[in-house]
């Protein structure tokens, strides 16, 4: 099985009857979310970009409280930036706060949607905590690129809400890489998610964290995965020589983190795409590689105050 299901999701006007089929391509591969629309949609016109100013805040601070040792749950509030994805008030997929406008996901998770009807939670750690009320905005217009359904290329996308995204200890947006040449080969990198702790397992209500190394593309290519299938716009990581540890249904959208060197901040290195099974022997996980984006993200973002590097 493949990591996250994509259910078809039939919508008249107000109703909507989700289906528990099972969507896939043509290579038989299943993308990482629960339900897929199929509804397309033409997002409305806005107000022409205005030129993108500073904001005072700092991006990619992790807040590192208490951990459970051992364990596989984050702290309250470690990772501002995550965000949550709700369609039709069913969680579906994560996110990530890069400014105080736009969360950026995977294209799998908004194509198809009803962009109008994905809402946005930021600040949340219990997802089945009822009695808080953490910050959410709604989606204005879905701005996917090149996506590709046959193999899951350019799985990235950019999500414009309704209104700005306050920050505070508990939201801050992850930095974006500012070395677009760098392939992190090597490096340790962090996932989160509020996805499932086993494959095939329910979603889980707390927000979860898994570490990961990153592996060469040529590495990837090497594994039980054919060649064709990882190309240039995509990374891997986790453990393929023993499975042991990966993203799981349900991450789809989320971040891939690591943290910089020079200053103990953390850039977005990857988003949660595809992959088959979790932790699978010979299966690392498959991620959107985010530098090779960088000035799409930023040539569509301009009406955003970006946090300081």
């Amino acid at each position: 099985m493949w990591k996250c299901f994509l259910f078809f999701v039939f919508v008249a006007f107000t109703f909507i009857s989700i289906q528990g089929d099972i969507l896939r391509d043509t290579r038989g591969v299943f993308s990482k979310n629960f339900f897929g629309g199929v509804w397309g949609n033409r997002p409305p016109l806005l107000e022409s970009n205005q030129p993108r100013t500073t904001c005072t805040c700092k991006c990619g601070e992790r807040n590192e409280v208490s951990r459970i040792v051992g364990g596989e749950e984050a702290s309250i509030n470690e990772f501002p930036w995550m965000a949550k994805l709700s369609y039709f008030k069913r969680f579906y997929c994560g996110g990530m706060t890069i400014n105080d406008r736009y969360v950026l996901t995977a294209a799998h998770c908004v194509k198809g949607f009803m962009w109008f009807m994905i809402k946005v939670t930021f600040g949340e750690h219990n997802r089945c905590n009822a009695t808080q009320r953490p910050e959410t905005r709604f989606v204005i217009r879905a701005i996917a690129n090149k996506f590709s359904l046959t193999n899951f290329d350019n799985d990235i996308a950019l999500l414009r809400l309704n209104e700005r995204i306050p920050m505070s200890v508990a939201i801050k947006p992850i930095c974006l890489p500012t070395d677009s040449t760098n392939l992190y080969v090597g490096v340790k990198a962090v996932a989160s998610g509020w996805g499932t702790l086993t494959e095939e397992g329910k979603v889980s209500c707390t927000l979860q964290e898994v570490e990961v190394p990153v592996i060469s593309n040529q590495e990837c290519r090497n594994t039980k995965y054919t060649a064709n299938m990882i190309t240039n716009n995509m990374l891997c990581a986790g453990y393929p020589k023993t499975g042991q540890k990966d993203s799981c249904q349900g991450d789809s959208g989320g971040p891939l983190i690591t943290e910089r060197k020079h200053d103990k901040r953390y850039e977005l290195i990857g988003v949660v795409s595809w992959g088959n099974g979790c932790a699978r022997l010979g299966y690392p996980g498959v991620y959107t590689r985010v530098t090779n984006y960088l000035d799409w993200i930023r040539e569509n973002t301009k009406d955003a105050c970006y946090c300081k590097e």
